[in-house]
């Protein structure tokens, strides 16, 4: 029973590991959304204060209000790009320059330029490169510092407050506070610096060393992707969490058309470039989160987390085009394109089992196949 708060929060963490760029942006924006209607209620309270700085509260009510609006849009804007996989990089690496620039008014209470500061900042940059790729993270970073850096010779020269919320020097005598400034902004920065470059040394081994040994049992020597053996594993994982959740999860299955007449008569060399071809276009067309592996001679298994038969049908003919629409040159001046079938099946129809996922997902791949091939089909026509 004590275990239970511990195994919970740890599956938790697993599930939210698993969200794609977008969907782990958005939560942080909910958070942050959360914690500025918290300090706007507390800004509001106090803003009468005697010692607090009305005139300047009053003028600047509309910050909270502003950044929670914003938070709203952004969110709002992912679920709009959420069937553009192209777009979310960009989205994602917007969001690192914007949610640093909006937490620098979170301390507004207690002064802009603080130690509060630091950890905030470190807490961004922990939780970031656990859960994005680790240039979203510095490129955010590099902003960070550069607006803390210009905020606090804003401060020394005059131009701001140390604590906006406090009428001026309450806090502070003016030759001390800006000698807190300058020892505080040097500290964090160097400090910060220093952790956050150990933990990354340590998150980036640590991810080598797992990539490394499940490499050596799990992945495909000529595609580079998942093997058999690779894919029931995550796949069987990826239920579990489906089911803890109780979120739809959807499968597609891929066998590549005419694929031995290809090794017929182009040899088994030219067929090799074929499949890598095949797993280099259908990784391009996944997300990150995304599960794919070579199941198999021509066949390879999609598996997509948390994701509708809908949704899934889109991916499906996402990739089946970019196969068709992508030539590989087998001999010279001999391009051919690459035609697959595609079979989709979903929890929704399956239950949380992988074997009735991939024997519904199997089904529909031949029905695509006895239906003239180079075509989608799903568990809602069988």
């Amino acid at each position: 029973m004590k275990y239970s708060l511990p195994r919970y929060i740890s599956k938790a963490f697993l599930v939210i590991l698993d969200w794609d760029l977008v969907k782990k942006s958005q939560s942080i924006l909910w958070y942050a959304s959360f914690t500025a209607v918290v300090i706007y209620f507390i800004q509001i309270k106090y803003m009468y204060h005697p010692l607090a700085n009305t005139e300047l509260l009053i003028r600047f009510q509309w910050l909270f209000p502003g950044i929670i609006i914003l938070n709203t849009f952004f969110i709002l804007l992912g679920y709009f790009i959420k069937n553009k996989p192209d777009l979310h990089i960009y989205y994602v690496m917007f969001l690192s320059v914007y949610y640093p620039f909006s937490l620098l008014g979170l301390p507004i209470g207690v002064g802009l330029l603080n130690l509060l500061n630091g950890i905030i900042f470190m807490g961004i940059a922990f939780t970031a490169l656990l859960l994005y790729p680790r240039f979203v993270v510095y490129f955010g970073l590099a902003f960070y510092v550069f607006a803390y850096y210009i905020l606090a010779g804003l401060t020394v020269t005059g131009y701001l407050d140390y604590a906006v919320a406090y009428k001026p020097y309450t806090l502070l005598h003016k030759d001390i506070q800006n000698a807190q400034i300058i020892y505080t902004m040097f500290y964090t920065t160097l400090y910060a610096a220093f952790t956050i470059t150990l933990f990354d040394i340590s998150v980036e081994r640590w991810r080598r060393y797992s990539s490394k040994i499940e490499k050596l049992s799990c992945t495909d020597e000529l595609t580079s992707l998942l093997n058999r053996r690779g894919v029931n594993e995550i796949i069987d994982l990826q239920m579990q969490q489906a089911q803890i959740t109780h979120r739809e999860t959807s499968l597609i299955m891929v066998d590549i058309d005419n694929f031995k007449t290809i090794n017929d008569q182009y040899g088994h060399h030219q067929g090799d470039l074929v499949l890598k071809h095949v797993a280099d276009i259908l990784r391009k067309n996944l997300r990150a989160s995304d599960v794919i592996g070579r199941y198999g001679g021509e066949e390879f298994v999609i598996l997509l987390p948390f994701t509708s038969i809908e949704n899934a049908v889109l991916v499906a003919e996402a990739c089946r085009k970019a196969l068709e629409q992508t030539t590989i040159e087998v001999r010279e001046n001999e391009p051919l394109s690459i035609k697959a079938c595609f079979g989709v099946s979903s929890t929704a129809f399956s239950g949380f089992d992988y074997r009735g996922l991939f024997e519904q997902a199997d089904k529909a791949m031949y029905q695509a196949k006895r239906n003239g091939k180079n075509q989608v089909r799903t568990a809602l026509t069988l």
